[in-house]
């Protein structure tokens, strides 16, 4: 893992909201720079990294080149089974949010869109 990120009080809705939904203190943060998309492969390494007993359920992981469908699938299947959260941040999207960000906006909009998605594609 790249950066283990404590989650404190905060006014952002996001961040709380990750931590009370998904009953997580801290968060894993792993960078991918592959040419490709991440495969699904790379979704079971991260996925080894969280630990829901240890408050530690959730990951975002930043790849260049986003997620791959399966990549996106195991992503579903490790909240499904095991109830931790993997989001992933294309580089495209990640450039977005910074200038969000630097334009006075909500960069975590972003995420919010990715995390209702992955909780309404959801099936058993």
């Amino acid at each position: 893992m790249d950066i283990i990120a404590r989650l404190v009080p905060t006014e952002n809705p996001f961040w709380s909201s990750l931590a009370s939904d998904f009953r997580t203190r801290y968060v894993i943060f792993e960078f991918k720079n592959y040419s490709d998309p991440i495969s699904q492969d790379q979704i079971y390494t991260t996925e080894k990294y969280l630990f829901t007993a240890a408050l530690r359920s959730v990951a975002i992981i930043v790849a260049r080149n986003g997620a791959s469908e399966s990549a996106r699938k195991a992503r579903r299947g490790s909240l499904r089974e095991q109830g931790k959260l993997i989001l992933c941040i294309g580089m495209d999207q990640l450039c977005e949010m910074l200038r969000k960000r630097d334009g006075g906006g909500d960069p975590t909009d972003h995420l919010y869109e990715q995390l209702d998605e992955l909780l309404m594609t959801i099936a058993r």
